[in-house]
């Protein structure tokens, strides 16, 4: 049959599952990209834009505010905010009005970040074939790891000890592989009918997100969009009927953060050490190289884009 692979970020225990076997969703011009968007840095939530009322409307601005749940000082307003856990229904509440936008505009951005962004954490790709206490050394911290052995003892999948793979499964929270900005702004506009001025802002805010570097923060290594953009001239191309078969850096991510035991992955390509990932459990986000190079630490940055085109080039199956 093949072993499953899951993403699963370890910072939020969250687990996208079920993505299939690894030589399937390689390179299928979907499913890496969708990681490749969850690790954007996504900046911070602007103020929302002004919009001029009508006549009708500024007569009756005052009385609205003097009753009902506007009525309330900030601070209970802010406590209510934040006893909102979906970041949808935020949205909602913090679009009443510019003063509640304005009291909101911190705990909504943390909540979007948090819904729509894995920038920052630690991310690894699993087989389901991963054996016990097979991990990648030092990626759990000791109250991970001590959860996880503690785990072993109490619980068994067919017979066996549990594995990092099936303790994720039973006890981190399943995230569509769809969480993104894209898709969040399809729920607030249709779901939640949410529009104009509110939905204008974060738009705004999503529309400033530049992907051109993607940054392995645990080992200070990076990788240039550019450089991707060069191999995949180099390869031999050819379309899908779906789409055009080319590499992104999302799938710069997903070749190098797979582990498992097993080093089945049904590719047909010869792919060295695709099961056994030097980068899996590391913490990642994707930036801007503009915005990066600003960084006062960016020359001691490592540019890792030869092992990882080598990687990837290697994986391309053009047959």
């Amino acid at each position: 049959m093949g072993q499953d692979w899951a993403f699963v970020n370890i910072d939020r225990r969250e687990i996208i599952d079920h993505v299939g076997k690894l030589g399937e969703f390689f390179g299928d011009c979907s499913t890496a990209r969708r990681i490749g968007m969850l690790l954007h840095q996504i900046p911070p939530l602007p103020k929302m834009p002004r919009i001029q009322p009508s006549g009708a409307e500024s007569t009756n601005v005052k009385n609205f505010f003097d009753r009902g749940l506007l009525a309330l000082p900030n601070e209970i307003l802010y406590h209510i905010a934040n006893d909102i856990g979906r970041p949808e229904d935020l949205v909602c509440f913090a679009a009443a009005c510019h003063r509640c936008w304005d009291i909101c505009s911190s705990l909504l951005e943390a909540c979007i970040r948090r819904d729509v962004s894995w920038a920052g954490c630690r991310v690894i790709c699993l087989g389901d074939y991963v054996a016990r206490n097979d991990l990648p050394a030092g990626i759990l911290t000791e109250v991970e790891q001590a959860e996880l052995d503690a785990a072993g003892q109490d619980e068994c999948h067919e017979g066996q000890p549990v594995s990092f793979y099936d303790f994720a499964q039973a006890h981190y929270r399943e995230r569509s592989s769809g969480g993104t900005a894209e898709q969040f702004l399809k729920i607030l506009s249709w779901r939640r009918l949410v529009g104009d001025a509110p939905l204008a802002a974060i738009e705004i805010m999503f529309a400033s997100v530049k992907s051109t570097v993607l940054r392995n923060l645990s080992k200070k290594l990076y990788v240039r969009v550019d450089a991707i953009n060069a191999l995949n001239e180099e390869l031999p191309q050819r379309e899908w009927f779906w789409c055009d078969k080319s590499y992104t850096l999302g799938d710069a991510l997903v070749s190098r953060i797979c582990w498992s035991t097993d080093p089945s992955c049904s590719m047909s390509a010869h792919c060295d050490d695709i099961t056994r990932g030097p980068w899996a459990g590391d913490a990642f986000d994707i930036t801007s190289m503009e915005d990066f190079q600003k960084e006062e630490n960016f020359y001691q940055w490592a540019d890792a884009a030869e092992e990882v085109c080598e990687a990837l080039r290697q994986c391309w199956d053009d047959e």
